[in-house]
């Protein structure tokens, strides 16, 4: 039984268990990666103020193309940072597909070299430098059509077990 499929087995919240479960899918071979769930900022289907970045896995690593609109718009034309960090922090995370396990974000860095403009097509590639322990250190670019770099980021991930997705998730609902 994989670290995902043993998480499962002790979940009892089904929106957390549908997610973890998503983690099987790494094994299928399939270059296409589900959405980490339908109303996730990045890559959610259903959300509307979504992303919806759709991610391929690539070599070891992990590749999606994007276009920033109008609802990502920072100054006249150009993508908010926020946005930008946003759609990289989701790449980040396909790369735990690749990893088979559950991890959140410690640390990211970005690196902003040009500007990133509304309606234009960029491509997105991240990987996994190296991990210690339960860190893992990821790196990613995203680039214009003549493939220069506007972005550039690192991320430090931090290995996680399902049950503190459960407990941040009661948290929150107590909270409310």
């Amino acid at each position: 039984m994989d670290k995902a499929s043993d998480a499962v087995s002790r979940l009892s919240d089904p929106g957390v268990e549908d997610w973890v479960r998503s983690f099987r899918l790494l094994e299928s071979g399939s270059p296409e990666l589900p959405p980490h769930h339908p109303d996730c900022l990045g890559c959610g289907p259903a959300n509307p103020h979504g992303h919806s970045l759709s991610v391929r896995r690539c070599g070891g690593g992990v590749v999606a193309h994007h276009l920033f609109d109008q609802r990502h718009v920072g100054a006249p034309g150009i993508a908010h940072g926020g946005a930008v960090a946003t759609v990289i922090d989701d790449l980040f995370g396909f790369l735990l597909y690749t990893v088979g396990e559950l991890a959140v974000t410690r640390n990211l860095d970005m690196d902003y070299l040009a500007p990133v403009l509304l309606d234009t097509p960029y491509t997105l590639h991240a990987e996994v430098r190296s991990r210690h322990s339960r860190k893992l250190n990821l790196a990613a670019r995203m680039e214009d059509l003549e493939g220069r770099s506007v972005t550039t980021a690192t991320a430090v991930f931090i290995v996680v077990e399902a049950e503190h997705f459960l407990q941040s998730r009661a948290k929150a609902r107590r909270q409310a």
